[in-house]
C-alpha cells in the first residue's frame, strides 16, 4: 500500500524506475489523498512536474531571500551558493537526484582549494535550498547532509588581563574590545550603534538593527562600558564639528565598517601577541561565558545576547555545584513567622 498515515495526514510512497518518491499529500481524508497521489503518479510517469535542476532552482531561491533573511544573510547565501553552481555535476542535477554520493564528490572537489569552514558554509547553503524546495513541494525528501568535523567553534574566552591589555592599546580597539566584552554586541551591531540608541541616564543602550528580531534589545551598561561611552561623548563635544557623525564608534569622521573592525582587531591581536584562536567573535563568546559563570540563567543570556533560540544560550549555563544547591534550596519550606 503506497498510502500511509503520519500524524493526522496521509503520506505517499511511490516507487518508479527504481527511484522512491515519498511525500505528504497534506490531506486528512484518505479519498482526497488518493487523488493527490494519483495526480503525482501521472506527473512522474509523464515527466510533468519533474524537479528542476539546482541551477534553475537557484534563481527562484535567490529571488525569495530578500523577504526572508537579513542583508548579511542574503550576502552569505549568495556567496556560498556560487561554488555549488560552479560544480557542473551539482548544478545540472535535478533537485530530487541530489544524493549523499554527489555531495561527497563536491566536498572532495572543494577541499582541494578551501578549508573546512568554507566547505561547511557551502553545505549549509545547499541544505537551506533543499529544505526550501521541500517546503514549496518541489521535492518530497531532503538527504541528511552532515557538516564536516574539525570546524573551529570560536570558543576562545578573553580573560580580564587580556581585556586590560586591549584597554591600554592607544588605538580605537582599546575602547572597542572592552566595550564588546561588556555588551556582547555582534560586529554589525557595534558598527550600527548610534548616539540616539545610547541612554546614559538609564545606563543602557538599545540595539535597533540586528540580524534577527530577537537581536533588537536593551542592554544595561557595566561601569566600564559606561565610562567608555562617556569618554567618547566628551571627545565628540571637544571636537565641536559642524556635522558630527551620528555613530558612536568612528574612523575619519565616519562610522566604522565591518571590514575595518575585523582588520583592526587582527592588527591589535598581533601587537599583543595573542593566539589566532582569539577572533573578534571571541568578545561575544566571552560576554556570554562570563554571564553563565556568574549565575545568569539561560533566559537572561538569551535576552541580553539577542539569541534567536534558547538552545544557543543554554550552552553557556553549566548546572553544577553551587547552582544546583541554590536550585534545591528553593524547595525548602519558608520559615514560619512567629
Amino acid at each position: 500500500m503506497s498510502l500511509y498515515r503520519r500524524g493526522d495526514v496521509w503520506w505517499s510512497r511511490i516507487e518508479l524506475d527504481g527511484t522512491v518518491h515519498q511525500f505528504s499529500t497534506k490531506k486528512r481524508n484518505k479519498n482526497e489523498a488518493r487523488g493527490v497521489e494519483s495526480k503525482r503518479r501521472n506527473e512522474l510517469a509523464t515527466g510533468v512536474g519533474a524537479a528542476p535542476t539546482l541551477k534553475v532552482f537557484s534563481e527562484r531561491f535567490e529571488k525569495s531571500l530578500p523577504a526572508r533573511v537579513s542583508k548579511d544573510t542574503l550576502q552569505f547565501y549568495t556567496a556560498h551558493m556560487q561554488p555549488l553552481l560552479d560544480f557542473p555535476a551539482m548544478s545540472s542535477r535535478p533537485l530530487d537526484k541530489i544524493n549523499l554520493a554527489l555531495v561527497e564528490d563536491f566536498i572532495q572537489h572543494r577541499r582541494k582549494t578551501v578549508g573546512t569552514v568554507t566547505v561547511n558554509h557551502n553545505l549549509r547553503t545547499l541544505r537551506r535550498m533543499l529544505h526550501l524546495a521541500q517546503d514549496w513541494d518541489v521535492i518530497s525528501r531532503v538527504p541528511k547532509l552532515k557538516l564536516l568535523t574539525g570546524e573551529n567553534q570560536r570558543e576562545y574566552v578573553i580573560t580580564d588581563d587580556i581585556i586590560e591589555k586591549f584597554a591600554a592599546d592607544r588605538t580605537r580597539m582599546g575602547k572597542i574590545v572592552p566595550f564588546l566584552c561588556d555588551t556582547g554586541l555582534r560586529r554589525a551591531e557595534i558598527c550600527a550603534l548610534t548616539w540616539s540608541a545610547v541612554n546614559l541616564p538609564l545606563h543602557s543602550i538599545e540595539v535597533l538593527k540586528s540580524k534577527t528580531k530577537a537581536g533588537r534589545r536593551r542592554i544595561p551598561l557595566t561601569t566600564r562600558a559606561e565610562r567608555i561611552l562617556t569618554e567618547l561623548l566628551e571627545l565628540r563635544k571637544t571636537l565641536a564639528e559642524e556635522n558630527p557623525s551620528p555613530y558612536v564608534f568612528t574612523f575619519n569622521g565616519h562610522g566604522i565598517t565591518r571590514d575595518w573592525i575585523s582588520h583592526a582587531f587582527i592588527r591589535a591581536r598581533k601587537r599583543l601577541e595573542l593566539p589566532d584562536a582569539c577572533v573578534l567573535h571571541s568578545t561575544r563568546h566571552t560576554f556570554c561565558t562570563r554571564l553563565g559563570e556568574r549565575g545568569a540563567d539561560a533566559f537572561a543570556i538569551q535576552k541580553l545576547a539577542g539569541h534567536s533560540s534558547i538552545v544557543i544560550s543554554q550552552r553557556y549555563v553549566h548546572a553544577q555545584g553551587p547552582r544546583l544547591n541554590t536550585a534545591i534550596g528553593l524547595l525548602e519550606p519558608e520559615p514560619v513567622q512567629a
